[in-house]
């Protein structure tokens, strides 16, 4: 059987004892990202003032994270061990002090530091992650296609027909929604723009039997595993239709998880997280923009 080896990212972090910062006031601002990889993101992030630095903005991910020799070198002050999770282990790391900005949305407060290996291969190379302690202090739209992050910190365009809203339902800080399979079986799958394919926790993998395409390299932040992949769909999300699509089959997780896995963001060309109402846009209509395009 010929086997296919892709690379996949999952990120997660648990965190307590982190301290917030306000979000600034922007109305549509277009934040210029990267796309590598097909489908993951990188943007521009400031560490207490200094930068940019390229960060992997990751919405599947609890926490922020900076890179240890990046944290080191801004004399970052140690505040005590965390426990950080990934989809498939578990370990220590540092708590330390800083503020991020992103746009005009700042966290000031506790940053996990740690070395970011797995993302030596992205170009450029992530020397942080964005996670959920700061995208949440605003809405935000991911749009693929025009390569950018539209930040919506005062939420703009929160009453706007942008399309279909779906509920979102958190999973300690991690948004999920309702995917559905041809045989109407639900699934409740973490929307990741830290992912480049779909992961699935099931333990009962025998409803998706690996096919033809064999196995892969699941890559986390803790490192690479091989893992079974099958072919999965069409997923019916809301309206919106995802093709079958090749999904990583993990089994066991570092922790039991209520969600059954992880849905990549970059599937669709625009994803709206409205975090004031509680819910999501796929595929947002594009002319609602703050350009137009």
């Amino acid at each position: 059987m010929r086997k296919t080896f892709v690379g996949w990212i999952a990120v997660a972090a648990a965190l307590s004892g982190s301290a917030q910062g306000g979000s600034g006031e922007a109305r549509g601002r277009r934040i210029p990202v990267r796309v590598v990889g097909g489908r993951l993101l990188i943007v521009g992030v400031t560490v207490n003032g200094t930068g940019p630095f390229p960060f992997l903005l990751d919405t599947g991910a609890t926490s922020t994270m900076v890179d240890e020799e990046l944290a080191d070198g801004l004399g970052l002050p140690h505040m005590g061990p965390v426990a950080h999770e990934s989809s498939v282990a578990s370990r220590s790391s540092e708590l330390v002090r800083g503020t991020v900005t992103l746009g005009g949305v700042r966290l000031d407060g506790g940053l996990i530091r740690d070395r970011l290996d797995a993302l030596q291969n992205l170009q450029p190379v992530p020397r942080g992650v964005v996670g959920q302690d700061l995208l949440r202090l605003g809405n935000w739209w991911l749009d693929y296609r025009g390569s950018s992050l539209v930040e919506d910190a005062d939420g703009a365009f929160g009453g706007s027909d942008l399309g279909e809203r779906l509920p979102v339902h958190w999973h300690e800080n991690r948004p999920a929604i309702d995917a559905v399979l041809p045989d109407h079986r639900r699934l409740r799958l973490v929307l990741d723009s830290g992912a480049s394919a779909p992961v699935l926790f099931r333990r009962d993998l025998g409803d998706f039997p690996p096919g033809d395409t064999g196995s892969a390299v699941l890559t986390t932040l803790h490192g690479p595993t091989t893992v079974a992949v099958a072919s999965v769909g069409p997923l019916r999300v809301g309206r919106a239709s995802i093709d079958p699509v090749d999904a990583a089959l993990l089994g066991e997780t570092a922790s039991p998880r209520a969600e059954d896995g992880l849905l990549p963001t970059g599937l669709f060309q625009g994803v709206y997280f409205d975090n004031r109402a509680g819910s999501v846009v796929l595929n947002p209509r594009r002319a609602l923009l703050p350009d137009g395009r």
